[in-house]
């Protein structure tokens, strides 16, 4: 149980690592990680997906993501219009500012990771993320 707790420890300082690295990097493209994030996945979501879609990703609330959305679509980098399928729902879609940001996010990820991993391969980082895997498996 001591390793546990130490791995559980562990795993919030590198997360938080990242946050303040993240936070930091993006701020070049006047985007926070959320808006980073928001903006990734909706790009791997194939450049459209509801509101609720892209919160529910991102394990953020609805109206956090509805207000980071509304200053991505303020930025130029999203679109957002109602759902012609279910009027209740917002539809958001990626601009080509947006497709553009997701490339630039890409490679400062690239810096992200370089400066919070370390010294950790690549090989080894592999064995860490099948173990952290089985963990979120076994939460459903």
């Amino acid at each position: 149980m001591d390793n546990l707790v130490r791995l559980f420890d562990l795993i919030v300082v590198l997360a938080r690592r990242r946050y303040h690295a993240a936070e930091h990097h993006f701020k070049v493209l006047g985007l926070n990680h959320t808006k980073a994030n928001l903006l990734t996945l909706l790009d791997r979501e194939g450049g459209v997906a509801t509101q609720e879609e892209l919160s529910n990703l991102i394990f953020l609330d609805r109206s956090n993501a509805g207000r980071a959305l509304k200053c991505l679509e303020e930025q130029g980098y999203v679109e957002r219009r109602k759902n012609t399928g279910d009027k209740r729902t917002n539809l958001v879609q990626i601009t080509t500012k947006g497709s553009k940001a997701v490339i630039d996010i890409s490679r400062l990820k690239k810096r992200i990771i370089k400066s919070v991993s370390g010294e950790l391969s690549d090989e080894q980082a592999g064995r860490i993320m099948e173990m952290l895997e089985k963990t979120l498996k076994a939460e459903k």
